[in-house]
């Protein structure tokens, strides 16, 4: 997690060191071609990445990262500090950013197989997000440090000593094999943990199968659905307009500090890392969105507070007041993001669902490319605070356009209110982000037991996991009275399917008992894989540590 701290804080300080790098050395209207020549190989390679993790084993895998990410940080700071021609210099920071796109896929795919037990696993993929979030403002910020005394190439000298030391922190992880053991303590809602099994062997079998795929043909396949569903592509098309502004974006916040704010190049970092601070931010605030009948106007909440934002940020010159505008701006995309992403669930099959998702992420990359070339041309043609009003009308105006349908949308789409409202109570699942908590609501199944039913039985093979809604579940071992589940929200059968060990507890319903189960494949996708569990974390914990009851 060092490591991934480090890498991450390097991927956004030397996104803005070339950026300044190419105003000083091309121009600024050369800056959106650079922000264009980084982007596009670095979408193409990464498909391949994503495949390498699967291929080789992940520890070395990531060590090889992050060695040939420090190998090409450090020849590309030579080539900006030696004065290098700038043709080498941006081949460099391409290779650099094609090799960054291995990291992630890896990291995610190692956690499972490096973690003992599954509070770890939880609490590693949680500290994940938190990672990702922190590196969005360290990033920048260092790299604003760095320039108050040093060049752009000092920043990539920089990460590559942090490329360096994440090698390093990585050097010595032990070959993936297999959970330890750990006696065996009673929890409400908890399988007790009886014997050792494979750390990842169940979560990476399913892992690797819902990403077996591969990126290219998935984003195809996901075009040709896409014209078949005209209220996707109109989701996917305001989605898509989103990464157009935010990559326009990340040149102006070069061209505001330069030219309109006079704060020099330590101002584009933190114009960066304000826009971060807001979007990590809005990612907290929509928490509450999930489960939501109407949308809409949610999503245009967020595209107006995007517009209205740029649009003031058209006409200051405070350095102080264009970081807390960008902040808000960064709010206003979170919100545009997740409505957008659960309407795009709402309005899709779920057997299609993967697909229209690939095609969010080509089109996506593809409008940042598109809004960083925007920029130069828009600036050339009219001028800087022109350019950030024309964006900032880009969401008001497709909102406009298009509220009709989106209304309708939002009347058509079936919501699964009672799962989600159960799904919040559950200590596991309830720290997913709205779309993620409306994606399990759909995929579960409602099941009910009679009194005296057993529900799980101690031996078998876990296949699903059980929220309980009404009734009263007892817990037992070996005959042995654990703990009675009696309250809506409870889970039970985790353990199972995340360790892929057989049921180490048997669950009878005491009283006739309605549960919601969700399959393996389905949870251990939205539990093990996703980077907002750490809240799970603490409540295995304390499960595990808590006395039976006599």
């Amino acid at each position: 997690m060092l490591a991934f701290l480090l890498f991450n804080a390097v991927e956004y300080a030397t996104w803005v060191a070339i950026l300044l790098y190419a105003y000083d050395a091309t121009g600024p209207a050369s800056v959106g071609v650079v922000a264009l020549i980084q982007l596009v190989p670095s979408a193409v390679f990464a498909a391949t990445a994503a495949a390498v993790a699967d291929r080789y084993r992940r520890d070395r895998v990531l060590l090889a990262g992050y060695a040939l990410q420090a190998l090409s940080l450090a020849l590309t700071a030579a080539a900006m500090l030696l004065g290098a021609p700038p043709v080498i210099v941006y081949a460099l920071a391409t290779v650099t950013a094609c090799l960054m796109t291995l990291t992630r896929p890896t990291q995610g795919a190692l956690l499972p197989a490096l973690a003992r037990t599954p509070e770890e696993l939880t609490a590693a993929n949680g500290l994940a997000g938190s990672v990702e979030g922190l590196g969005t403002l360290l990033g920048p910020l260092a790299a604003a440090a760095i320039l108050v005394v040093a060049t752009p190439g000092s920043v990539f000298l920089a990460g590559a000593v942090a490329a360096l030391i994440g090698a390093l922190l990585v050097v010595r992880l032990p070959r993936p094999s297999g959970w330890t053991t750990i006696e065996p303590t009673a929890a409400a809602g908890h399988e007790p943990v009886a014997e050792s099994g494979p750390a990842s062997a169940g979560a990476d079998e399913d892992t690797d199968s819902l990403e077996a795929e591969p990126g290219r043909r998935r984003i195809v396949r996901g075009l040709q659905t896409l014209a078949a569903n005209p209220d996707a592509g109109l989701i996917v098309g305001l989605l898509s307009m989103r990464m157009l502004v935010l990559g326009a974006l990340d040149v102006l916040y070069v061209l505001l500090a330069l030219e309109v704010l006079g704060t020099g190049e330590p101002g584009a970092g933190v114009l960066n890392a304000a826009m971060g601070l807001g979007t990590v931010a809005g990612g907290v605030l929509t928490f509450a969105l999930a489960g939501r009948r109407r949308l809409a106007p949610a999503l245009a909440g967020g595209a107006m507070i995007v517009g209205l934002a740029l649009v003031v940020l058209a006409g200051t010159s405070s350095a102080a007041a264009a970081a807390a505008l960008l902040a808000v701006t960064g709010i206003g995309f979170a919100i545009v993001d997740v409505t957008g992403r659960t309407m795009l669930q709402r309005v899709a099959q779920d057997r299609v669902l993967a697909r229209l998702l690939g095609a969010l992420e080509g089109i996506g990359m593809a409008s940042l490319a598109v809004g960083s070339i925007l920029v130069p041309v828009l600036v050339g043609l009219w001028s800087i605070p022109v350019a950030l009003v024309a964006l900032g009308l880009v969401f008001p105006v497709a909102i406009g356009v298009t509220w009709i349908r989106l209304r309708t949308i939002d009347v058509r789409a079936h919501i699964p209110v009672r799962e989600v409202v159960l799904l919040r109570q559950n200590p596991v699942l309830s720290p997913l982000p709205a779309p993620q908590l409306e994606s399990v609501a759909r995929q579960v199944r409602w099941l009910t037991f009679e009194s005296g039913e057993v529900i799980i039985a101690e031996g078998d093979q876990g296949d699903r996991y059980y929220v309980l809604a009404s009734g009263t579940v007892r817990i037992t071992q070996a005959e042995r009275f654990l703990r009675d589940l009696a309250t809506a929200g409870d889970g039970f059968g985790e353990i199972a399917l995340l360790r892929d060990i057989p049921r180490t507890a048997t669950a009878t319903a005491s009283e006739p008992v309605v549960v919601i189960a969700l399959e393996r494949t389905d949870f251990l996708q939205a539990v093990t894989g996703h980077e907002q569990a750490r809240a799970a974390s603490n409540v295995v914990v304390e499960a595990y540590t808590a006395p039976p009851t006599p």
